[in-house]
Parts: structure tokens; C-alpha cells; sequence
């Protein structure tokens, strides 16, 4: 490896090289941001006496000849100037901005952007990658037409708009004298340097690469240029396809599903823990894998399943913008078609899915706690299957139905919540302030829940040409004071924000402070008509207006109305299964409900290893060891902090126990609390609670 500081100019030059942009590396990404700061830059500089400004290093490995060099890391920076440069020519061309002599043209194009005695066809200095080089080749050939969807066009276009604008902040001489004032470290790699790792160490200027760049590069760099260029056309450029070029979130997915992760790794530990996965693994045949896994995660996060009515389906779980239960339906979706599964039973799971999380919405309980049941739920069906199939017994269950018992185990903070709640919690729960994707999907819900014309609530809602109004208005003038009675207060505060007293209406505030009869009916002001309920096409409006007056009374009614909607929508789930009895109990952490008492341990199983401690205490203390080893920095921050973690100048030690040199743990304390430590010490570190599960004797009748 060899590193010189030397002039952009110097380094680009010359008539017969080209930099190839390898295939592994990211599309063309700058934002207008950086390119405003880099054009900032370069108008200080030019109106400076400095006689150089740092541009970063720019990393390069020999090619297919020994002119060409592959650009490891620079690609974004050496684009960006020649868009530039093709912005500035072309305003030289329409008079747009100022020149000395047409042979500064002539000299950006033979130092920057022609490569004329190359061996290609393409007379071109940068070689980007296949969309890039298509919108970059029209702009360099000034062809008639420039592809709008490129971010190569768009900053093109910026650079241009910025070079034109009045007053003008540099001439083309200005602009060519900056540019080649830049100075940047040239590293240029041998055959047995290891450019995967240079090109993760690398520190450079511009835009940060994410996640998805990183093992993109992990998997294509090592590859030749042939098995490179196969890998991206077949693999990975229809992964991003399939991920609407977002493929970060695919890959934490994908990661979690292969690992068995008891929950997604945190996003900006992505690609270290991918390399510990691919430890061992083909590159070629995990890109393989990854595609077929891309093409399920499409059908979930853009509801394109095989027939509509699935479609539709999963569309009203995509409008509430999560992504907490991708990992589930990748595994069941691929599951259901290695198996074979009927549309009804697929329409089934995914309708049970979405009746938990919305009785889990209404009662207003944290969706973000569902991550870890959902990483686990697909493998709890599996688990129970094997169950059935290792005993020899008859499994007369479908794969929904085992589904509905493991989601209604669940208690706690991963409760489906039970009728009594729910019906509650529809007729207090404050509506108008739920966040936007909630109201879409419940709303849509609500107004689509009987068969008739489709109203599109979502893309209504999301466009802002629907809205969720009050019927009851939040600042009550004397008409609705006078309708309301004496209680008006107290019927607007019980009411106010409910689902009873909202529904969809087009914007128009023009009414929504008028007396009830109006915002029914409507009203003509002068020339302008403002349309009241009667005009809604939404039938949760119309519904509205078949009443004469809007008291506590009408209230009520709508509100037992949209109580008996919910519940038709989301009944309570039903199955018959039941696991075969184990000959050990076991119940997991997360199982808030269980008590210790009048139990016999057996063991214990944590991170997918079974251990044999038959003892509280001991096994609490063997937990603590464990994790230490693991998290030892973020336990170490629980000594002397909080009730359970002491350090030897603190310990009482008639109540601790030693735990390691100086540590000790608060070891003088019933079961039950001994679980709650290890509650504490999971959430500290992070940990699935269902990592940890207790092995138990059998309850005796």
C-alpha cells in the first residue's frame, strides 16, 4: 500500500485511465447538503489566499489493465466534482456565467472528464455504476432528455442553478483554479493488501456509509470483477429492489431471523454482528438466500401478497408503519408456501396479528414491547408442532390456531388485552391524539367494516384530504351549551376527545365551531357553499346525520355503535389447542404473573444453554456471572448505583454474596425479588427476558 498527498489534478490527469466504480459499492448518494457545503467551500477558497484545501483521501486498487483503477473509496467525492465541472460548462455554453477563453473548457474536459486514448468505447474518465453511468452519460453527452429519477441528474441540476444564480459566486476560471487547488491523500493498494478492511478503517469526509454499504462491500469486494458483477445484477440489486432501496432494515431482519435472535439487533451494530455471522458461510450462496428472504420481506412491508384479498389483508397492519412484526411474517409467509398453506389459513394468521396489535392500540399499550414476541412467536408454533410430531400424536391444530394460544398465553406487558378492557378503553380512550398511523388504521377500519364502496381512508388521511373532526367542537359556543343542558361541562370532558364524537370530514374550518344543524347540513355564505355531514361520502359521517340533535344521548348510542364494530372487527380469539404436558414446567422471565412460591427448581436454560443449579440463590448467582461475562462494562456501572449491585467498600456483606474481586450481590431476599434483580439486570443490559427459563417440578395436584 502505497500513500501520497498530491493535487486532485495530478491524480485524475491522463489521457487512457479510467476510475471504475466497482459494482460493490453504493449508488451515487450525495445530498444537496454536502453539495452546498462543498460549492461553499470552494467559493472560500477561491476567494482566499490559501493555496490548498484537503478534499480526503481517495483509495484505489489496480484494474482490468494497468491504467484503470478501482475506486475502494472516493466515488461519491470524484462524481460530485464532475458534476460540477459539466454544470459549469454547460452554463459557459448558455451565457449563463463568465469566462476568460473557451480553452478552459478544453483543458476541465483533458485534465477532469475525457479519457481519449483509453481502451474502452466509452471516452470517459469516471466509470460509475450501472444506473449512475446512464443518467452521468447523458449529461456528459448533453442529450435531450436526462433521467429525473437519478440523484446524479438532481445535483447536476443543483450545481448548475448554484453557478447561475445571481449574484454569481464564481466564474468558470474561478471554479476550475478552486478545483484544482484540492489536495487529497492517494492510496493506492497492492495485490495483497486487504482492501475489505482499509475500507472499513477509513475516516473520510462526506456521506457516512450505512449499514446495508457495509455488507454489501463485505460480500462483493473479495469476489473477481466477473463473479462481482454477477453477484450484484442477479442478487443484490434486486434485494434493494425488493427492499425499495432501503435494504438496512431487510438486513436486520434477515440477521435476527438467521440468528434466532430473541430480538433485532440495534441498527448501528448491524454489520458488526454480521461478519460474526458470516463466519464460515458462503458469500455466494448467502446472497442467494437473502433474495428469496427479500422477496417475503417485499410481500410484508409493501403488502404485495399472491392474491388480493391477502394483499389487502397485510395492508391494514402496513397502515399502522410498523416494523415490529417483519420477522414473523417473513418466517410464516416463506413457512406457509414451503407448506403449502390455503389462502383462508394465511388470511387467518395475519387477521389474528392484526387483532392484537389493534386491541393493543385501543388500550393504548406500548407496541415496541411486542419485538421480542414477535422474534419468538413463528418459533413457538414450530416448537409445538415438533412437540406433537416427537410424541406421536395426532395434531389435529392448524398453524392458526397454535398461533392464537401462544398469543394468548402471553400476559403482562405482551398481553392481547380481554374483552372487559377493550370495550373500556373504546369508549374512554382518547382518539384525536393517538399518532397519525393509528388513527389511519382504525379509522379505515371503522368506515370500511361493513360491505358497501370503498372509501381509501388511508390515502384520504395521508393526503390531507380527509381529516378526523369533532362532532361536539372543543370550544362550545351558547347553542351547544343550550343543547347540551346544564352538564355541558361534564359531557364535554367525559366525551370530547372519544371515538363517539369524531369521525372524517374533508378540511373545513369553516364550520367546525358552527351549531350542530349546520355542520349537518351545511351553509351557503354569499357565493361560497360549505358542504356539511349530508355531503361526506364517508359513511361515518353520514351516520351522523340521521340524528336531529347531538346530546349526551346521541353520544351514547354512537358510542355503543362503535363498540359493537370493534368487536365484530376483533373478537376475542378462540382455540382449542393445548400443548402435551411436559414432564419439567418451565416458565420464562418475561412471564410476569408467575410466582416462585411452593416451586421446585430444576435447572435453567439462558442464552440456548441448560444448566443444572437447583437452587434460588444459586442459580440467581450463576445468572449474574453469566451475563457479567458478556456485558461486563454495562454491569459495572451497576455497582453501588442501584439496591442489588454493591462494591466491597459498600457491601453489607451479612446480605451479599461475592460475585467477583470486590463485587458483590445482594443475595438476602425472597425468590420473588430475586427475580425482580434479574428483571433489572436484563433491562440494563438489554436482554430479551425470555432468554432466561426456569426449569420446574411438575405442579402436584
Amino acid at each position: 500500500m502505497k500513500g501520497y498527498a498530491k493535487p486532485l489534478h495530478e491524480f485524475i490527469e491522463g489521457h487512457k485511465i479510467q476510475f471504475v466504480i466497482p459494482v460493490y459499492q453504493r449508488n451515487y448518494d450525495w445530498l444537496i447538503d454536502n453539495c452546498d457545503q462543498l460549492f461553499s467551500d470552494l467559493v472560500k477558497l477561491s476567494r482566499s489566499n490559501r493555496c490548498s484545501h484537503f478534499f480526503g483521501s481517495i483509495v484505489t486498487s489496480s484494474a482490468d489493465s494497468s491504467y484503470n483503477r478501482l475506486v475502494i473509496d472516493g466515488q461519491q467525492r470524484l462524481t460530485t466534482i464532475s458534476l460540477l465541472l459539466l454544470a459549469g460548462i454547460k452554463a459557459v455554453k448558455a451565457g449563463a456565467i463568465e469566462i476568460s477563453e473557451e480553452s478552459k473548457i478544453d483543458e476541465a474536459y483533458e485534465v477532469f472528464l475525457k479519457a481519449k486514448f483509453c481502451n474502452s468505447e466509452r471516452k470517459i474518465k469516471l466509470v460509475p455504476i450501472e444506473n449512475d453511468r446512464i443518467a452521468y452519460d447523458k449529461i456528459f453527452n448533453e442529450e435531450d432528455s436526462f433521467d429525473e429519477d437519478s440523484k446524479v441528474t438532481r445535483n447536476y441540476r443543483h450545481f448548475y442553478d448554484l453557478l447561475t444564480r445571481k449574484p454569481q459566486a464564481l466564474s468558470f476560471d474561478q471554479l476550475l483554479d478552486a478545483i484544482e487547488r484540492l489536495q487529497i491523500i492517494s492510496i493506492e493498494l497492492d495485490s495483497d493488501d486487504d482492501a475489505q478492511l482499509i475500507f472499513e478503517s477509513l475516516n473520510s469526509t462526506g456521506l457516512a456509509l450505512t449499514e446495508a454499504d457495509k455488507i454489501r462491500n463485505y460480500l462483493l469486494m473479495s469476489l473477481t470483477p466477473e463473479e462481482q458483477h454477477m453477484c450484484f445484477k442477479n442478487y443484490w440489486q434486486k434485494i434493494e429492489q425488493a427492499t425499495e432501496n432501503q435494504p438496512t432494515k431487510f438486513l436486520r431482519d434477515y440477521l435476527t431471523i438467521q440468528q434466532q435472535l430473541q430480538r433485532p439487533v440495534r441498527q448501528s451494530n448491524i454489520y458488526y454482528e454480521w461478519k460474526k455471522y458470516m463466519d464460515g458461510h458462503d458469500r455466494k450462496e448467502e446472497l442467494v438466500k437473502m433474495l428469496d428472504y427479500a422477496h417475503y420481506y417485499q410481500q410484508v412491508t409493501e403488502a404485495k401478497l399472491s392474491t388480493a384479498k391477502l394483499s389487502e389483508k397485510m395492508r391494514h397492519i402496513c397502515n399502522i408503519e410498523t416494523d415490529v412484526t417483519n420477522v414473523f411474517f417473513i418466517q410464516f409467509l416463506k413457512y406457509a408456501s414451503a407448506n403449502n398453506l390455503s389462502e383462508d389459513e394465511i388470511f387467518k394468521v395475519i387477521d389474528l396479528v392484526e387483532n392484537y396489535l389493534a386491541r393493543r392500540i385501543v388500550c393504548n399499550m406500548p407496541g415496541n414491547a411486542l419485538t421480542q414476541v414477535f422474534c419468538a412467536l413463528h418459533k413457538d408454533v414450530l416448537k409445538s408442532i415438533e412437540e406433537y410430531s416427537s410424541a406421536n400424536v395426532e395434531l389435529g391444530n392448524s398453524y392458526s390456531d397454535i398461533l392464537t394460544y401462544h398469543i394468548m398465553r402471553r400476559d403482562g406487558n405482551y398481553q392481547l388485552p380481554r374483552d372487559m378492557q377493550f370495550v373500556e378503553s373504546i369508549r374512554t380512550r382518547d382518539a384525536y391524539h393517538m399518532l397519525k398511523p393509528f388513527q389511519i388504521f382504525l379509522f379505515e377500519r371503522l368506515e370500511n367494516s361493513v360491505h358497501g364502496e370503498y372509501n381509501d381512508v388511508a390515502t384520504d388521511m395521508k393526503k390531507k384530504d380527509a381529516t378526523i373532526e369533532h362532532i361536539m367542537p372543543q370550544t362550545l359556543n351558547g347553542d351547544w351549551k343550550a343543547m347540551l343542558g346544564d352538564n355541558f361541562e361534564e359531557i364535554q370532558d367525559k366525551y370530547l376527545h372519544t371515538f363517539a364524537n369524531l369521525t372524517l370530514t374533508g378540511i373545513n374550518s369553516e364550520l367546525s365551531n358552527k351549531a350542530f344543524e349546520i355542520k349537518r347540513d351545511g351553509k351557503t355564505i354569499g357565493k361560497e357553499i360549505y358542504p356539511g355531514y349530508k355531503n361526506s361520502k364517508y359513511r361515518l359521517t353520514k351516520s351522523v346525520t340521521l340524528c336531529n340533535k347531538w346530546t349526551e344521548t346521541e353520544l351514547l348510542n354512537r358510542c355503543n355503535e362503535i363498540v359493537a364494530t370493534f368487536l365484530r372487527l376483533y373478537p376475542l380469539p378462540q382455540t382449542t389447542f393445548k400443548p402435551l404436558p411436559k414432564p419439567v414446567d418451565e416458565a420464562s422471565l418475561d412471564e410476569e404473573t408467575f410466582s416462585p412460591t411452593n416451586r421446585n427448581l430444576k435447572g435453567f436454560r439462558l442464552f440456548g444453554n441448560e444448566y443444572n443449579e437447583t437452587t434460588w440463590k444459586g442459580m440467581l448467582l450463576q445468572v449474574v456471572k453469566l451475563v457479567m461475562e458478556r456485558y461486563t462494562d454495562i454491569v459495572d456501572t451497576l455497582y453501588d448505583a442501584e439496591g442489588f449491585f454493591w462494591s466491597a467498600k459498600q457491601a453489607d456483606t451479612r446480605y451479599c454474596t461475592m460475585i467477583a474481586p470486590q463485587k458483590y450481590l445482594w443475595t438476602s431476599m425472597d425468590n420473588r425479588s430475586k427475580l425482580r434483580c434479574l428483571r433489572f439486570l436484563f433491562e440494563k443490559c438489554d436482554i430479551a427476558e425470555s432468554e432466561l427459563v426456569l426449569l420446574l417440578e411438575p405442579v402436584k395436584e
